[in-house]
């Protein structure tokens, strides 16, 4: 079995968080604009799903680097 690239597969994780945080990024954004149309639990929700998102892909990169400098 033929193994795959790594920056192929790192390329593909990254793709599918920067869609998810994009998504988050437009709820929090429209949460912050009308503050009083949601509660409290769903802008800290908000907030921390986006960091996590957002530190994940970080993350991601982070190990996409090491494997490039592996090689």
């Amino acid at each position: 079995m033929a193994m795959e690239d790594p920056f192929f597969v790192v390329k593909g994780e990254v793709q599918k968080a920067v869609n998810t945080s994009q998504g988050l990024y437009q709820r929090w954004t429209e949460l912050l604009a009308e503050p009083s149309s949601a509660s409290k639990e769903e802008c800290d929700w908000a907030t921390n799903e986006l960091w996590n998102s957002l530190r994940s892909i970080g993350w991601d990169l982070e190990d996409l680097d090491e494997t490039i400098n592996i090689f």
